[in-house]
């Protein structure tokens, strides 16, 4: 019997002591609850299944006015700061068993936005006993969203206006992706990864190393991207391109990031700065010369001084007037194209048979000076080395219109009485920007006979009527 009394003494320490643990436990889980209850930020409520209030913390007073002596009192009962009472049919819906349900909910005020979750309150077996509702004031949060979508806004119409190409660089796999505006300076599909080789194959050779060495020490971290860059933009015409870049890391991870912008404008400002200067030189010069061939030849037909001097400056007033055509600073609208001809070789007409055939054609006025131009250059060299200059020379210069625009044939009879100077002198140069300019081309052909030119001009140069 002892032995008996011993042992139910020994299972009841036992059974005390396992009981001490778990009180011991369920204090620690208690007082943790309590202290997360009270330190969180969070407003929370926990509600049994009939929607009565089991607790809450701190923070759900500052929506429901609760008390301590609420606890069991349906939430229904309670009074809130938040507009409708959608948090209770949510509450009731995740008891049913529904899922875990998000929504964003106004105070009565509307000065505040909260983020509202439901949440199932499962029990040890993992049945539903209740919801959880969880609020989290994200007004501030979402005042910095607005902020920031509006930045964004700004900045894309700001890189929009400002003709801005962006761009990003993946050195791991050597891959580039354009955007819409970028793409379309460098030739190339937007939102597209493309190997670098292909970006570097779409610029000048020339600029090549430049650019890939660029690369290199970006994606190294050694520097910032700083690029300038030219490619081929049309048959006659190519695009200046500037770019800048940094390098970026998120994590492993190296990218760079880039804008790039199109300062053709700048350079063809500065290059036509640089031309009128060149120019106002070169026709300086062209000028005495014109008048020296002039006065050459007028002195072989005229015996009088005085008609001679008057017809000189009759000849050199219609000079005048060629030259004006030429002048990049005049936009006057279309111009005749007999017109054009026909002032440019006034000064010269008289001393050679000229002939000047053609239809009707309209130049469109900002493409008058870069053919006077050309016309006028012909004209000078036509006097110093052709059939302007000599007593037994002619001069056809005839146009006709084609499916893709204007031909214009200058045909010269006349040996040639001196040989141009080798060499690309500025005459040349002159004619060649003006072609560029054009988007024209240009046939030589020539023999101890004579010289014949052939103008290629795209539709871009005749007026639109």
């Amino acid at each position: 019997m002892n032995e008996e009394l011993q042992s139910t003494n020994e299972e009841l320490s036992t059974v005390n002591d396992e009981l001490k643990t778990k009180v011991e436990q369920l204090t620690t889980a208690n007082a943790d609850l309590r202290n997360f209850f009270e330190s969180t930020d969070l407003a929370v409520i926990v509600l049994d299944r009939a929607l009565r209030v089991r607790s809450f913390t701190t923070a759900a007073t500052t929506i429901f006015p609760l008390q301590p002596s609420d606890r069991g009192r349906p939430l229904a009962d309670v009074s809130s700061r938040l507009v409708g009472q959608d948090y209770l049919h949510d509450a009731e819906e995740v008891c049913g068993g529904g899922t875990v349900i998000q929504r964003r909910i106004l105070t009565r005020d509307g000065g505040r936005t909260l983020s509202l979750r439901v949440l199932p309150y499962r029990l040890q077996n993992g049945s539903i006993d209740g919801a959880t509702l969880v609020l989290t004031d994200i007004t501030e949060a979402l005042a910095l969203e607005r902020q920031l979508a509006s930045e964004r806004e700004r900045l894309d119409l700001a890189v929009k206006a400002g003709g801005i190409g962006v761009w990003e660089y993946n050195p791991d796999s050597a891959t580039m992706v354009f955007d819409s505006t970028a793409g379309s300076m460098f030739g190339l599909a937007a939102d597209t990864p493309h190997p670098t080789e292909l970006l570097v194959s779409r610029v000048f050779p020339e600029d090549r190393e430049a650019l890939e060495t660029a690369l290199g020490e970006v994606a190294h971290g050694l520097d910032e991207f700083e690029a300038r860059l030219r490619v081929r933009a049309g048959k006659h015409a190519s695009r200046h391109i500037r770019s800048y870049g940094r390098l970026t890391r998120s994590g492993d991870r190296k990218r760079v990031v880039g804008v790039c912008i199109d300062v053709s404008p700048e350079y063809a400002l500065a290059e036509t700065r640089d031309l009128m200067l060149r120019e106002m030189n070169h026709r300086v010069k062209n000028l005495f010369a014109i008048i020296g061939g002039m006065i050459s030849a007028g002195s072989r037909t005229h015996k009088d001084i005085g008609v001679f001097a008057s017809d000189m400056r009759d000849r050199i007033s219609a000079l005048g007037r060629a030259h004006s055509l030429a002048d990049p600073t005049g936009g006057q609208g279309a111009t005749d194209l007999a017109g054009l001809i026909n002032a440019t070789l006034r000064p010269y007409r008289d001393h050679v048979p000229t002939s000047i055939d053609g239809p009707l054609v309209s130049i469109d006025w900002r493409h008058v000076s870069s053919l006077a131009m050309i016309l006028h250059e012909w004209a000078t060299n036509s006097v110093k080395y052709g059939a302007l200059g000599s007593n037994e020379g002619s001069l056809t210069v005839a146009w006709e219109r084609v499916p893709d625009g204007l031909v214009i044939s200058w045909t010269e009879r006349a040996p040639l009485k001196a040989e141009p100077r080798p060499g690309r002198g500025f005459g040349s140069l002159l004619v060649e920007m003006s072609l560029r300019q054009l988007e024209a081309s240009v046939e030589r052909d020539h023999d101890t006979s004579g010289l014949r030119l052939t103008l290629n001009l795209p539709g871009l140069v005749l007026a639109k009527t």
